[in-house]
């Protein structure tokens, strides 16, 4: 599990992660769990907001 949570500690590359430049911040990151759901449902209000769906 402490790979899942800290892969760049594991030096693990940027592909391997879950959020490939993060809209917000353009960095690459891993999100497990509760913080997840948070990132996806932020994801799709901007993409309402943008009006990105179809």
């Amino acid at each position: 599990m402490t790979v899942v949570a800290n892969p760049r500690q594991f030096k693990l590359p940027d592909w391997f992660l879950i959020r490939k430049k993060d809209y917000k911040d353009g960095k690459y990151s891993q999100i497990v769990s509760n913080a997840l759901d948070i990132k996806l449902k932020d994801d799709l209000e901007r993409l309402k907001r943008i009006r990105s769906h179809s």
